[in-house]
């Protein structure tokens, strides 16, 4: 799937960078429109965007 938008990414780990709840909403889309295989995925993407691409791995 195409990667249409900038990556939005963050070295943080989730328990030193909060995200609100609409934040996480918005991550969370994001990652379902632009999901890529794992051995696609930069490691510096922002955990919750790596989470909800795991979680896509899973259904």
């Amino acid at each position: 799937m195409g990667n249409s938008a900038t990556i939005p990414f963050s070295t943080y780990q989730l328990d030193q960078l909060p995200v609100d709840v609409i934040e996480e909403m918005k991550l969370r889309t994001w990652a379902r429109k632009n999901y890529t295989e794992e051995s696609q995925r930069d490691d510096l993407w922002h955990p919750v965007i790596l989470d909800e691409m795991i979680r896509i791995d899973q259904e």
